[in-house]
């Protein structure tokens, strides 16, 4: 019986932590998305001033996709946390590919 219990939160944990996936709003997936990329350039060591300007230009977007000041504090809390561990880790592609990639994505959105 025990076991059936312990079994059975398990399965319970693991079903509403899909849910929270599967219902997460855009804001925080941009969050992590461009915190990612602004982790890897810092990683990479990529040009100061294009990450200065992707970071300033994620963190406005955020602004603009929050619908009320807990969403604007929600996002930029989730931006920095991923933004931390990003810039831990090489990027799957490596530095060299990701550096080229990054830094034109940055001037093509000038």
């Amino acid at each position: 019986m025990k076991k059936h219990i312990i079994t059975s939160a398990l399965a319970a944990a693991l079903l509403s932590t899909n849910f929270v996936y599967a219902s997460e709003t855009d804001l925080l997936q941009f969050a992590r998305i461009s915190a990612t990329t602004a982790g890897g350039a810092q990683y990479c060591n990529a040009d100061e001033d294009m990450i200065d300007e992707f970071i300033a230009k994620a963190e406005a977007r955020l602004a603009l996709l929050a619908k009320d000041e807990y969403e604007k504090v929600l996002g930029k809390l989730e931006f920095k946390n991923v933004l931390a561990g990003a810039a831990a880790r090489e990027p799957q592609q490596g530095c060299d590919a990701f550096v080229k990639s990054f830094e034109e994505a940055v001037r093509n959105a000038r």
